[in-house]
């Protein structure tokens, strides 16, 4: 249950999720610190055991800082994973449509033209603003690769020779190029595992304010900072785990250079 309004609370867009998220940390940071304020006031807490609270709220935000970096580090992964498959797409088809011209007849042309829309497919899915747009050019897509395919399923039957199988493999490379490329958009930081470091950073950050309130001091100006740079990791995760939410999406140039190449060649 909590997962599922997690998820629907992200699809909702950055502003709404970063403003989510800064609210709620800062509701942790005050209920912490009032209850460090109240134990002080109703059991007049010593000052010997501020250093002990101090070392674990300490320890608390190192492993939140580690764990933080970790979940970073395997969203950009993901997204170089997809920034990587772009370019190996454009330059299987490029390669697919190379072989093409080497072949005789007039398949050659029509499988040339079919790779030219199969290429404006492909950069749609890249570009693609939303889920559906990107299922619209998948099935375009699918649609191109059947008719590139039983194209070139009768020139292998005419005239099987070893340019007719380099095509093959140059359009296998291809098709399997697309089919890696949506696995890698599907594939992102899972929910659960931005979930829980969203509970730990709430947990942390309500520590943090527990010690401010048994010291009796807020420090508001740097809490502010703050949540502001933990909110901010945690939409910059999201952000690079949703290439078609967010702002740092991939880059479709080499998918462009492919096909403007094709009039030039």
């Amino acid at each position: 249950m909590i997962l599922s309004l997690f998820r629907g609370l992200l699809d909702l867009g950055f502003a709404a999720a970063g403003t989510f998220l800064f609210l709620s940390l800062a509701l942790a940071i005050e209920i912490g610190y009032r209850l460090g304020h109240r134990r002080v006031v109703r059991h007049r807490a010593t000052s010997d055991e501020t250093p002990g609270i101090t070392t674990l709220t300490a320890a608390m935000l190192g492993l939140l800082a580690f764990t933080l970096s970790l979940s970073i580090g395997f969203a950009q992964n993901r997204y170089e994973a997809r920034r990587g498959l772009v370019m190996a797409e454009a330059n299987a088809i490029g390669t697919a449509w190379l072989r093409a011209k080497l072949i005789d007849g007039e398949e050659s042309l029509e499988i040339r033209t079919k790779i030219v829309e199969y290429a404006k497919a492909r950069l749609a899915f890249t570009t693609a603003a939303s889920d559906a747009d990107a299922l619209l050019a998948v099935a375009q897509a699918g649609t191109l690769q059947t008719d590139i395919w039983r194209a070139v399923q009768v020139v292998s039957h005419r005239s099987p020779n070893p340019v007719t199988t380099a095509l093959i493999n140059a359009l296998n490379d291809m098709f399997d190029t697309a089919a890696s490329q949506r696995f890698a958009y599907q594939s992102g930081v899972p929910t659960d595992l931005v979930l829980a470091l969203y509970l730990a950073a709430l947990l942390t950050i309500g520590a943090l304010g527990y010690q401010f309130g048994v010291a009796g001091h807020r420090q508001e100006i740097l809490s502010l900072l703050l949540l502001f740079m933990w909110s901010g990791g945690i939409l910059l995760i999201v952000d690079l785990s949703k290439p078609r939410m967010g702002d740092i999406g991939v880059e479709a140039e080499p998918l462009v250079w492919v096909i403007e190449g094709f009039d030039q060649k």
